[in-house]
């Protein structure tokens, strides 16, 4: 069990996600989207850092649950009770925008025009791989190499297939992770 944001043991993983944290180390926060935030552990550590967040999940439960522990420990979020067909992304609207387990396949070109010029797109998710012997949905799973083909528009900053301890379901399965750049 991870401890939660205010100190209590919890089933619920609330530490925020590695790569992302990796991938934010050295950036000028500015807007930041977390696409399917569920109960906000990346969002609230965006804000933490000085981002101005926004976050949407379909979950009504979820949505509340980020607002109470952004009060808690004391940073502003946006939140919208949306999922990603009815959430408006916008053009040349974010600094970063942030998929982590929630897909990304299905609005390509969405994400590449939403993001601000030098503005990143980050993405962890499952590999094919992290199927084999258990069912994890289709929309978080990309093949070897997927991910960089799938957004032309953007310079790769950083990819990677690594055997590591998954945010979502904490077992050691292969994902992969994804940083990708809108040239300025």
């Amino acid at each position: 069990m991870e401890p939660n944001l205010n100190g209590t043991e919890s089933c619920i993983y609330t530490k925020p996600n590695e790569f992302l944290m990796e991938m934010a180390k050295g950036r000028k926060p500015g807007t930041a989207l977390d696409v399917g935030m569920g109960q906000s552990r990346n969002a609230i550590w965006l804000a933490q850092q000085g981002w101005e967040v926004t976050g949407f999940d379909p979950a009504e439960r979820a949505v509340a649950l980020a607002q109470e522990t952004a009060n808690k420990v004391g940073v502003r979020l946006k939140t919208e009770i949306k999922g990603m067909e009815d959430f408006d992304f916008g053009e040349n609207r974010w600094d970063m925008i942030l998929l982590s387990y929630v897909g990304g396949r299905e609005m390509t070109a969405t994400l590449q025009r939403a993001l601000k010029p030098g503005g990143v797109l980050v993405i962890e998710a499952f590999h094919r791989d992290a199927t084999k012997g258990r069912s994890v949905g289709g929309a978080v799973v990309f093949d070897t190499g997927e991910l960089p083909k799938l957004y032309p528009d953007l310079r790769v900053v950083r990819y990677e297939e690594p055997v590591t301890i998954a945010d979502f379901g904490q077992q050691r399965v292969r994902v992969v992770r994804y940083c990708g750049e809108r040239p300025e």
